[in-house]
């Protein structure tokens, strides 16, 4: 892939993938129902997930591709289940991308502007979504299945399983059976450009912000195109933004 094929990438993929909250209980818990209502209270409870209004987030990224590593700085903005924003500035590229509530768009050094659709728009759309367990029983989308899957093991350690299906795009939480922490998330999607991908997310570094845990720390691998390391160095709850950054232009 040469780095203009790199750049030209859409739906997003450049970017770290938003959920990065933690999970924890109690390793009682075993149907979905009581797997989700674990996951909200150890997170910090329903009251305080839904006191947040705005976050934003800022830190630094290496990517790892076949050109080499690129080191840049990353910033993501989001008004829960209702509009994202996420920059990526390095020396080699920009890139930009949004969901404004109805309409996501990209736009990078190479191939401008673009409005995204399908299953590009609906992962972008999926990252406005600040916890999915809270999500599921009040979704703010219609088009989300709740399943709970096999249990597996992620580095030697047991998972419960949940799969949701949101937009089209089929998404696998792992949740650790003793902290009830999402240690990864495996997303299946079908690029415009690279067809039909997996992409793996691994969750660290958990801290508390606003009463809420988040990740501080995510490892996003697409396999033959690139791994990218993501640090939130700052994560700002409930401070005024200009929500001018999520419309197209």
């Amino acid at each position: 892939m040469t780095m203009n094929g790199l750049q030209g990438l859409r739906g997003a993929l450049l970017t770290p993938v938003l959920a990065l909250l933690a999970w924890g209980g109690t390793a009682q818990a075993q149907s979905l129902d009581e797997i989700v209502d674990a996951a909200v209270e150890a997170t910090g409870g329903r009251e305080a997930i839904e006191r947040i209004e705005t976050i934003k987030r800022s830190g630094t990224f290496v990517m790892d591709t076949e050109f080499g590593a690129i080191a840049g700085d990353t910033e993501v903005v989001t008004i829960p289940y209702e509009k994202v924003y996420q920059l990526l500035i390095s020396d080699f590229f920009t890139q930009t991308s949004a969901w404004d509530g109805s309409v996501a768009w990209q736009s990078d050094d190479f191939q401008g502007t673009v409005e995204l659709s399908g299953t590009d728009a609906a992962n972008l759309r999926n990252q406005a979504v600040l916890d999915w367990f809270v999500a599921y029983q009040t979704s703010h989308f219609g088009d989300v299945q709740y399943v709970k899957g096999p249990d597996e093991q992620v580095d030697g350690r047991d998972h419960f399983v949940v799969e949701i299906a949101a937009g089209g795009i089929d998404n696998r939480f792992f949740l650790d059976k003793e902290t009830y922490l999402v240690s990864q998330i495996m997303i299946e999607l079908d690029d415009a450009d690279l067809g039909a991908i997996e992409v793996t997310v691994t969750l660290s570094e958990y801290e508390v912000f606003e009463g809420v845990k988040m990740a501080t720390k995510s490892h996003v691998s697409i396999p033959d195109v690139f791994d990218i390391d993501t640090t939130y160095n700052e994560t700002e709850i409930n401070e005024p933004i200009d929500e001018t950054i999520f419309v197209k232009h």
